[in-house]
């Protein structure tokens, strides 16, 4: 599993699931449906695990790689 997530990739991601997260699992008053918010802050918390371990399947499928390798 190589890393195909770069830093500022890393970082927006990260930002943009703690967002998701808040919104769904957090603040319910935004989102009224359960399952709705349930689903955003699910997607969140994968968001921010691939974002972790710097690895996205998603990436590897569409041939994206947005690290810099600087060998």
């Amino acid at each position: 599993m190589k890393i195909n997530i770069g830093r500022f990739d890393q970082i927006l991601r990260i930002g943009i699931s703690a967002g998701l997260i808040y919104v769904g699992f957090i603040d319910r008053s935004i989102i009224d449906d359960s399952l709705s918010s349930n689903i955003i802050g699910s997607i969140g918390v994968i968001n921010l695990l691939v974002a972790l371990i710097r690895f996205c399947p998603l990436y590897v499928i569409a041939g994206i790689n947005t690290c810099n390798d600087r060998k």
